[in-house]
């Protein structure tokens, strides 16, 4: 089909050729042909990208996997519908993090703004929680891709892939319990295929036949071989019809062991069904008839590990549990750990499953002898898994603990020698440790801690002990309490903004207003930045409330305007939010919304130290802001010591002097000189110059004789809501300084 705008001009080519002035004016229409044939050929072929990348996310919606695409210097996505059902629609690329779960949120955003500003890193898979839309937290795989990179190497174009992996995170659960059962369950399981061979048995069938694992397998299972079933009086055909019928069969047996004991078993044969086809597998079970006979027996044995006879995960948090009141009432420590052999897995290779069993046997010995007992109270020790044991030592300060742990240490170093083998085997072991009630938590909270030092002990070089960090662990515990509370205040708008008049000292005119960060706080009243801005440097929070600050801030200049107050409002701008990779684009965004005189109210105060971290970057930076109107200030300045060639080289407009120089410049001839020295430096630059902590007349003075002209501090006006600015700025039209100053100062 012909474009309808072909059709248009081929009939203007026709009218043309046909009149008088055709041969005049043709060449004309061809040359605005050329130029019209490629706009069109573009519009057609933009429609059809839109098309084709529409049909994409739907057939992502389709294959249940969300898709999103941002394209970043336009601020634009272009989302599925399942992605803003499980992500919501955003404007800015990283706003669907607010769905989020709060401790999964921070990492995320690290890694998100690392993958957007590391040239070479393009790929990046993230497992994180999102709150559903029935309010649920769902597990999700994050699949995120870098389309398009600039020259600086940052991300301009993005692909998302999102999962909703919870049915996979359940048959992980699930497959994980029937390991753990399959190998931990005290009665004996054996996986047999449909001619009644062995398939795979777990160490309890092993040790009720008393027999190797690797002499068992794809052999028939003993208990109902033809034999043993007719000297107990059972028939196979009749195992076999009762499997094809009902799918079980039960019997009772008995089966000479591996060391020719004879003994009696209850033997159970179920069948496992298949969705389709026959019969590929039975389960057999196998349980000492004696057991079942002695049920105090079994339970014991279920509380113990058949291999060492040592208590078992369970039991050991039940010990724990009733040592940690013990341990209250009398007064002494507790040093929970868990132990974990060096290369147990290349060990088990070389030597076989038995040769592994023995030497996690020798390993229990050693470690029961190393034990200390005492008639009220003596250390524990369990195996937890494989070649990992936990131990509940009784120590009265850290040190005792640190070395009991050394002791254990050099207990498992001693040579080790298997049976039927005379070469000795080299074995050494890592210890993760927590002291309670050093570490207040209960016993399960313990063992995990106990774990996590392990785990360092095993990244740090292995064969050594280390002490869960609790002083770390509360620290971190409260930072990410302290920034989820901050979140909740930026989202129940609990933060506001408070402005600081900067006046001409000289003409005693208002010149502008420095918007200044306070928080409304419920229980503690009206909060000032000391008490939460630290908290929130290097976080991609710092970054959100920093973009939050700017926009209130332009939205309070354009109603300013509105009034016909023209009020330059500056805004201090952090070092990470400085350097985050869309700053600019951010900025540019924000501005857009508003009519272009209020960016050339706005100034960025940038502090001295962040603007000389990446001269480079912060030089075309601020050359980016200047550009869309935006002036910057050197906040702080003096206190940086910065390079005055790297000073030279950035586009600032105003040096602001430290308070701290201002408000004892009076008193100390050294600081009066750092002074008198930004204001000479910012006049050989070019620069306005404003001095921070005017708090009296004396201050207002001794500036304006230094030939500073511009100043700001509690001398003039403390910070003050938004409502209260108006009326203000009219009082100090009306009748001078509202504050201790009084009249404009002039100089002798």
């Amino acid at each position: 089909m012909v474009p309808l705008g072909l059709a248009y001009l081929a009939g203007a080519l026709l009218i043309l050729m046909n009149s008088a002035a055709g041969g005049y004016l043709l060449s004309n229409v061809l040359a605005l042909a050329a130029l019209a044939l490629p706009i069109l050929w573009l519009a057609v072929r933009l429609r059809q990208l839109r098309r084709d990348q529409q049909c994409w996310h739907e057939l992502a919606d389709q294959a249940g996997s969300a898709s999103c695409e941002w394209d970043l210097p336009s601020g634009t996505q272009q989302a599925s519908a399942l992605w803003q059902d499980w992500a919501g629609t955003q404007g800015d690329w990283l706003d669907w993090l607010e769905r989020c779960h709060p401790l999964d949120r921070s990492a995320a955003l690290v890694a998100l703004q690392d993958l957007q500003q590391q040239p070479g890193k393009d790929r990046l898979s993230l497992v994180l929680r999102l709150r559903a839309a029935s309010a649920e937290w769902q597990d999700f795989r994050l699949h995120l891709q870098v389309l398009q990179r600039d020259r600086q190497g940052r991300a301009q174009r993005l692909r998302a892939w999102l999962q909703n992996i919870a049915w996979e995170r359940s048959s992980e659960e699930r497959q994980r319990l029937a390991t753990h059962l399959f190998q931990h369950l005290h009665e004996g399981l054996a996986v047999v295929d449909p001619q009644l061979n062995v398939v795979d048995v777990n160490p309890s069938y092993c040790r009720l036949l008393k027999t190797k694992r690797e002499h068992l397998l794809k052999l028939p299972a003993l208990p109902v071989t033809s034999s043993v079933l007719a000297d107990a009086g059972h028939d196979l055909a009749a195992l076999r019809e009762a499997l094809r019928l009902d799918g079980l069969w039960q019997g009772l047996v008995r089966v000479r062991r591996g060391d020719g004991e004879l003994c009696a078993f209850q033997v159970t044969l179920a069948s496992v069904d298949e969705a389709q086809g026959p019969t590929r597998y039975h389960v057999l079970t196998l349980a000492d008839s004696h057991s079942l006979q002695r049920p105090d027996e079994l339970a014991q044995q279920a509380r113990h590990d058949p291999l060492t006879g040592l208590p078992n995960h369970g039991e050991l948090l039940r010990l724990l549990e009733d040592a940690l009141p013990l341990s209250q009432r009398e007064g002494f420590m507790l040093c929970v750990c868990c132990l974990d052999l060096d290369g147990f897995r290349q060990l088990n290779e070389r030597h076989g499953q038995a040769g592994g069993d023995q030497l996690i046997h020798q390993v229990a010995l050693r470690l029961r002898g190393a034990l200390r007992g005492a008639p009220q109270w003596r250390d524990r020790l369990a195996r937890l898994d494989g070649d990992e044991f936990a131990l509940i030592l009784r120590c009265s300060s850290q040190e005792e603990a640190e070395r009991a742990l050394e002791r254990l240490l050099n207990v498992l170093r001693a040579p080790h020698v298997l049976p039927g083998s005379s070469t000795p085997l080299s074995l050494t072991a890592s210890i993760g440790a927590t002291l309670y009630p050093l570490d207040p938590s209960d016993g399960e909270t313990l063992v995990r801690h106990a774990t996590q030092a392990l785990h360092q002990v095993k990244r740090n070089g292995r064969d050594a002990a280390r002490f869960f960090d609790t002083e770390k662990r509360a620290r971190k515990e409260a930072q990410a309490l302290a920034l989820a509370r901050m979140q909740e205040a930026l989202d129940s708008q609990e933060l506001l903004l408070y402005y600081q008049p900067k006046v001409d000292m000289r003409q005693a005119r208002v010149l502008g207003m420095e918007a200044l960060l306070r928080w409304q706080h419920p229980q503690r009243g009206l909060l000032a930045p000391a008490h939460f801005l630290p908290l929130l440097e290097g976080t991609g929070l710092g970054v959100r409330v920093g973009d939050w600050v700017i926009e209130q801030a332009l939205k309070q200049s354009a109603a300013w305007l509105a009034l016909g107050l023209r009020l330059d409002v500056s805004v201090n701008v952090a070092a990470r939010h400085l350097q985050s990779a869309d700053f600019g684009q951010r900025l540019q965004e924000l501005l857009g919304r508003h009519d272009p005189l209020v960016a050339h109210h706005l100034t960025l105060e940038v502090l001295e130290s962040a603007a000389l971290a990446d001269v480079d970057a912060t030089h075309a930076l601020l050359q980016r802001c200047r550009r869309l109107g935006v002036r910057s200030a050197l906040d702080d300045f003096g206190t940086g010591y910065a390079n005055l060639t790297y000073l030279k080289r950035l586009p600032v407009d105003v040096l602001k002097i430290d308070r701290s120089f201002v408000q004892s410049m009076l008193a100390d001839e050294q600081d009066r000189a750092i002074v008198e020295g930004v204001i000479k430096l910012a006049q050989s630059f070019g620069c306005g110059v404003i001095a921070e902590g005017v708090e009296s007349p004396a201050h207002a003075q001794a500036l304006l004789k230094l030939g500073c002209n511009q100043g700001q501090g509690s001398g003039i006006a403390s910070p003050m809501p938004a409502e209260e600015v108006a009326a203000w700025v009219q009082g100090f039209v009306r009748g001078g300084w509202p504050g201790p100053v009084r009249q404009p100062v002039t100089v002798d």
